[in-house]
């Protein structure tokens, strides 16, 4: 394909100006022809970052069969002036971009960020004659789109365009604006390129930045601190401002120079003219002039050489006020190996992020303005260096395996491609109806079953309608109907009935009343419990495993793994095999949380992870359990369990009392 990307690109800061650049080499790289228009030269500092030369010929490159050219907007002159003066964005980026799909005809037109991208990519689409495929980010999303003197031209931008890429809360205003459902896709999720963010590479040279940027007048000031870098320093990366936690972070920081924490602050990170006298305003108030120093902001793929450079990254965005918001930067800390610092509310937002927990895959700060928990935990940090390692390792690998189920680009590959043939597909959009709805059939997919079994029976009363919704006390109805069938000789079902009592059994379970307040405390995140910050290299087997209070452990006697994978009556065994099987089921989720069918090994780690024993001491009472020469590690896969949020971890010195900590 041919494609035009009208966007943010480097040298603009931002984690869309990110997202485009790679999203633009990651097409080409497939053998499409990528042409950027863009008005990015035409930014100004603060938010333009340092390029060297090599930096500037990284924009542009040449793949295999596919390639990325940049059509750059000329900076604004005495040439463009009109009354009152502003650069025109949209009519230029419109007029260039018509000019190069006149000169070099395209298959489809992607902007990304609607103001004024979007706007432009509508013009230059319309003037072409050739689908537009409009993406919108965070902020002209949750903001922008919301100004009543924007408000009705976006409306009509999106209305108008081939396809929407958006999800959640921006598609659910797109439809409520007049979007057809049909025309919305979801992107597919974005990649952070590990052969730039990974733990091996360089470290940046501050030093040498310096002197690189010295020559510049336009980002000379973007240096600023007499901070040395001759000790070790937090890192902080992206925009400031309250929201971002930064004066908080300098608020912990003064503490941490009182207590003479040898510790410093590098910022690759400014804001608007107002923050930023702020921010520096704070700094000379607080005394810490020499521990802090902010770097003009740097070319994407030079990131990873700061991040590397730092001794943890500090992510403390909070109180955000667009909530859909999810950052890039803590998954490019976590890939560069680096102990990440983090707001719960920022950590809350990565999937799977209970796999992270404090102290063992990242750091999380409850409330970022609680100065004197920051500036504990921060200094924790400097006194006992020795787990960052571990943590950051852990954390590298949680987000490398993150990363292994995003379809990035493919998704929207295909939807450029669905786009230029104007023919949108059921493979490119999800649909409502194609989500699954979890009423109570949803729990009982084998009961519903066999009431459709029972109904084809005329022998056996108390016939079902099996269009009726199937809850608990239907459930325990259906079987008693087949226990009573089988009495009467349908031994067929024997297999049959068995799947159902399993249904009733885990829903019961799920059904149990739980203390809220005891559960609310097994938070996965806040899982490890011990008076060190952070758990280094092989420290668990000394820690006590205690599993989640909602937890149940059920037992059959059945093998029961074929009923969880049969879809008919015809897949059922005739007998069920002999077991016995494990459930975990989840008191009081009600179904909110599906069942784990587990080994005999899991299930007996679990009983006995009841806080008495160490996990050390749980290995070798199952070694002498076993009385085999077996080899097993025990060890890693209470680890494992651990991760999963099925157990906590907590040093025998920390004791608990109604589940607070007492030490």
């Amino acid at each position: 394909m041919r494609i035009c990307l009208i966007g943010k690109f480097p040298p603009i800061q931002g984690g869309v100006s990110m997202r485009t650049y790679w999203t633009a080499h990651g097409l080409a790289a497939r053998g499409h022809e990528v042409h950027i228009v863009t008005n990015a030269k035409e930014a100004q500092p603060p938010f333009r970052m340092h390029m060297r030369e090599e930096d500037w010929k990284r924009c542009a490159a040449v793949y295999r069969s596919g390639s990325v050219t940049v059509h750059w907007t000329d900076p604004v002159d005495r040439s463009q002036s009109y009354i009152p003066m502003a650069s025109p964005f949209v009519s230029k980026l419109a007029a260039v971009a018509a000019r190069v799909l006149s000169e070099h005809p395209f298959d489809v037109v992607l902007s990304y960020y609607m103001e004024p991208y979007g706007v432009a990519g509508h013009l230059a689409a319309e003037i072409a004659g050739v689908p537009h495929v409009v993406r919108m980010a965070g902020s002209d999303a949750g903001r922008l789109w919301r100004h009543p003197q924007f408000e009705p031209l976006y409306d009509h931008v999106l209305r108008s365009a081939e396809v929407v890429v958006a999800a959640g809360v921006v598609a659910e205003r797109a439809i409520a604006r007049g979007v057809d459902t049909a025309r919305i896709a979801s992107g597919g999720g974005f990649v952070v390129p590990e052969e730039f963010f990974t733990p091996t590479g360089s470290a940046i040279d501050l030093a040498a930045l310096t002197e690189e940027v010295e020559p510049d007048p336009a980002m000379r000031d973007q240096v600023w601190g007499r901070f040395m870098a001759d000790r070790p320093y937090f890192g902080v990366c992206g925009k400031l401002g309250e929201s971002k936690g930064s004066f908080a972070l300098l608020a912990a920081m003064q503490r941490l120079k009182l207590a003479r924490a040898d510790v410093g602050l590098v910022a690759l990170a400014h804001g608007s003219p107002e923050v930023e006298q702020k921010f520096r305003r704070h700094v000379r108030e607080l005394g810490l002039a020499d521990r802090v120093l902010q770097i003009p902001f740097l070319p994407h793929w030079r990131v990873p050489e700061f991040l590397r450079s730092c001794l943890a990254v500090c992510c403390l965005e909070q109180d955000f006020p667009i909530t859909f918001h999810t950052p890039i930067i803590p998954l490019e800390v976590l890939l560069c190996g680096k102990c990440l610092v983090g707001s719960t509310e920022v950590i809350r937002k990565l999937p799977d992020y209970e796999r992270l927990p404090n102290g063992y895959g990242c750091v999380a700060i409850e409330d970022v303005n609680d100065v004197t928990a920051l500036s504990t935990r921060l200094a924790a940090i400097v006194q006992d260096p020795t787990p960052t390692a571990a943590i950051g390792a852990r954390g590298c690998k949680f987000a490398g395996e993150l990363q292994k189920s995003v379809a990035f680009p493919d998704t929207l590959e295909r939807i450029l491609e669905a786009a230029a043939q104007r023919k949108i597909s059921h493979a490119v959009h999800a649909r409502a109806d194609d989500i699954m709805d979890k009423t109570e059939n949803w729990r009982f997919p084998m009961t519903q079953i066999a009431a459709a079994e029972i109904a084809k029976s005329p022998s056996i009363v108390n016939r079902f309608d099996v269009e009726e919704s199937i809850d608990l006390a239907r459930a325990s109805d259906v079987l008693a109907a087949m226990e009573r069938g089988m009495r009467e000789g349908r031994h067929g079902l024997k297999s049959l009935a068995s799947a159902v009592g399993v249904e009733i059994a885990i829903a019961t379970a799920e059904s149990e009343v739980v203390d809220v307040d005891h559960t609310a405390r097994f938070d996965p995140l806040f899982s490890l419990r011990m008076r060190r910050w952070g758990l280094g290299e092989d420290e668990i087997a000394a820690l006590l495993p205690v599993r989640d209070p909602r937890l149940r452990i059920l037992k059959f006697n059945e093998d029961i793994s074929e009923f969880r994978s049969a879809r008919t009556a015809a897949e059922l065994p005739a007998v069920p095999k002999s077991g016995p099987s494990f459930v975990l089921a989840f008191a009081g989720e009600g179904g909110a949380r599906d069942p784990l069918l587990v080994d005999h090994a899991t299930a007996r780690i679990l009983e006995l992870s009841e806080g008495k024993l160490t996990a050390g001491e749980i290995c070798e009472h199952l070694k002498r359990e076993r009385g085999s020469s077996e080899v097993r590690n025990d060890l890693a896969w209470i680890e494992n369990l651990f991760v999963s949020g099925l157990v906590r971890l907590q040093h025998p010195d920390v004791i608990t009392l109604a589940d607070e900590v007492i030490e």
